[in-house]
């Protein structure tokens, strides 16, 4: 084996790019035994493969570069055994955020997609529901800029001129697996929709003529005593939809006793 071995023979050898070594020399990272000064070529001695092979190691484990030129040049062996045990827990962590997001998505899409096998236009169905969990989001302009939006459906609630929304939770379990994801939230003081008898029907098209089929589900419903606290339901809405035609809005009236 050659004692120098060019930027590119490296590159090689690793399979990289040449201006990622280039970049970890500027940063100090890796910087090249010999420069020749006329044409800024650069030369490896062939031992600083195995600096080499340890930075692409902690960038595989998710180690900074500046973290990474610590642990190569502390020689302190207990001291790199410390921080490789806490990279672990920070991989653990991410690998725990990382399943609770699979199971929110997987969540999504089995609502989403139970939803639409039995809505309708025009349908209109009572429906007995156990008390279900939500997160307060408030007004509507909160939604858009609010990270639950994005992983639960929404849910809305339609009371005379005033509307408020949430994030809808389904049957609440698995909650505990979602606290590390969502350690901002308190959820040991979750909301609950009532449980009991709904009114049911479904909104499609834009949320600016709601209303109407609001209005239609109620007159589906005269002779019952009905809450007039309308729940709303985003099942195809502007996460999955661009076109404001095309979303599906459940509507829920709570028959009382």
């Amino acid at each position: 084996m050659k004692e120098y071995l060019s930027i590119g023979e490296i590159a090689e050898i690793f399979n990289m790019d040449v201006q990622l070594l280039r970049h970890y020399d500027a940063k100090g990272l890796l910087v090249p035994e010999i420069r020749d000064a006329a044409n800024g070529r650069r030369m490896y001695h062939f031992d600083q493969i195995y600096p080499l092979a340890s930075i692409r190691y902690l960038r595989r484990l998710g180690y900074p570069l500046a973290r990474i030129d610590e642990f190569i040049h502390a020689n302190n062996l207990q001291e790199n055994l410390k921080t490789l045990i806490g990279q672990a827990q920070d991989l653990q962590r991410q690998r725990d955020e990382l399943l609770a997001i699979i199971q929110i998505i997987q969540n999504k899409v089995e609502f989403v997609e139970r939803e639409l096998s039995i809505s309708s236009p025009d349908k209109v169905f009572i429906k007995e529901y156990p008390s279900r969990p939500f997160l307060h989001i408030g007004e509507e302009l909160n939604l858009f800029t609010h990270e639950l939006f994005y992983f639960y459906p929404t849910v809305g609630f339609y009371q005379r001129d005033k509307k408020r929304f949430g994030a809808y939770l389904y049957d609440g379990k698995g909650l505990t697996d979602q606290v590390t994801l969502f350690d901002f939230w308190d959820f040991t003081k979750v909301p609950f929709i009532q449980a009991g008898r709904y009114l049911c029907g479904y909104h499609y098209g834009t949320y600016q003529t709601i209303q109407d089929s609001i209005a239609k589900l109620y007159k589906a419903g005269e002779g019952l005593s009905l809450n007039d606290c309308v729940i709303t339901l985003n099942i195809v809405d502007q996460f999955f939809e661009g076109h404001p035609a095309n979303y599906i809005t459940g509507l829920e009236i709570q028959i009382l006793k």
